[in-house]
């Protein structure tokens, strides 16, 4: 079995000599490969012995724990840091994982927990790396999908989430489904899903954004479909920038074949950079007058916008029994690629109320609905 190897990285010498002490018996799983009393000492130790994992004291002269830590884990993402504090505040807790440290362990040292953080963070770590390089050999060029529109209640999250689902599962593509209607995002509610992290604590708890730190935060549906879930309270809407949003779909847009965003109704910083960066705009309504007036002037506001060529205009709930006839749409939207899914609130009703949506559900195979969804995916990467 390999070694997993260890660099202690502490000021004080008789700490370094009882973990090396520890250690002396563990001769087929932990090897300490060498010692350092302050952070420049550690980053030229690395170089030489390559180390698995270094045990880091936050405390130490010339650079700091935390301080090294950051180096670390910007020129060797590979290493894993094992903080090592008597200090027990959460505040300290947080700050070591923002610089990059992998787990977090109180002095005064105990063996049998100190050699069980050793073995079980290096394992969980490798894991993800294995993963990780897998993935990277298979890259994904995303097509980005934008889900609009200019009023609320039109069923556009509705949509959004079951296209999502059909894709990851009917056409076998992996899918990543981001709410970025920030303010009022009903997508885990759609999914019964109220435990999961959020946009907002991949941004409160991660200074750097990579794709593994980002891949924590996703509500992983089924094996092809993770969601990033929108905060739970508006008022944190305000710390999601465009910047994160760019950051994010740069970092992850090599492992998805297929990107959808489901934007709130607003013409916000994060909605305008998810229509830049998208492919297809799916602009949704349903058939009130009151809908089709806003699908109008968003329409215009979106040519305006020079989008014109990403849009596709999606007609939510057809019924043709309360005034609105479907050749009225077609006159009225000439100029624009138009879909239509037909009504059925008992279906979508009961999909909302449950968490469980209507793709999913055997009885509705035949649906009009399900077969719109089809047919909606075809177009929208055709």
């Amino acid at each position: 079995m390999k070694k997993i190897k260890v660099l202690i990285a502490d000021d004080i010498l008789e700490t370094r000599k009882l973990i090396r002490k520890m250690f002396s018996i563990e001769e087929n799983k932990i090897e300490i490969v060498a010692e350092a009393s302050n952070g420049k000492e550690v980053i030229e130790s690395i170089r030489k012995f390559n180390p698995d994992i270094i045990l880091m004291d936050i405390n130490m002269p010339v650079l700091n724990g935390l301080e090294t830590t950051e180096i670390i884990n910007e020129k060797y993402p590979n290493i894993i840091v094992i903080i090592m504090s008597v200090q027990r505040e959460n505040e300290y807790l947080k700050k070591a994982m923002f610089a990059g440290a992998k787990e977090y362990i109180i002095k005064p040292l105990n063996y049998e927990e100190l050699y069980t953080t050793i073995i079980s963070t290096y394992n969980r770590y490798k894991k993800k790396e294995e993963i990780i390089s897998k993935l990277n050999a298979i890259k994904r060029e995303s097509k980005i999908i934008s889900f609009y529109g200019s009023k609320g209640g039109v069923g556009k999250s509705i949509v959004a989430l079951n296209t999502a689902i059909a894709y990851s599962k009917k056409y076998g593509k992996k899918v990543l489904l981001i709410d970025l209607d920030l303010y009022f995002g009903d997508i885990g509610m759609m999914l019964n899903e109220y435990k999961s992290k959020t946009l907002i604590d991949l941004i409160d708890e991660n200074q750097t954004i990579s794709y593994e730190n980002i891949k924590e935060y996703l509500f992983s549906y089924n094996t092809n479909l993770d969601v990033l879930l929108a905060p739970r309270n508006p008022e944190s809407a305000e710390y999601i920038k465009k910047d994160i949003v760019k950051k994010i779909i740069d970092k992850v847009k090599n492992y998805y074949d297929v990107i959808i965003f489901d934007n709130g109704v607003n013409f916000g910083e994060c909605t305008l950079v998810s229509l830049d960066l998208s492919n297809v705009i799916a602009f949704v309504s349903n058939m009130e007058l009151s809908s089709l007036k806003n699908m109008k002037i968003g329409l215009k506001i979106l040519n305006t916008l020079n989008y014109s060529s990403k849009i596709k205009v999606i007609v939510n709930s057809e019924n043709t029994k309360f005034g609105i006839k479907h050749k009225d749409i077609l006159n009225a939207f000439s100029n624009e690629d138009l879909s239509f899914i037909p009504e059925n609130n008992k279906t979508v009703k009961f999909s909302i109320n449950t968490g469980i949506p209507f793709y999913e559900n055997s009885k509705y195979k035949d649906n009009n609905m399900i077969k719109s969804i089809n047919k909606l995916c075809e177009k929208l990467i055709s």
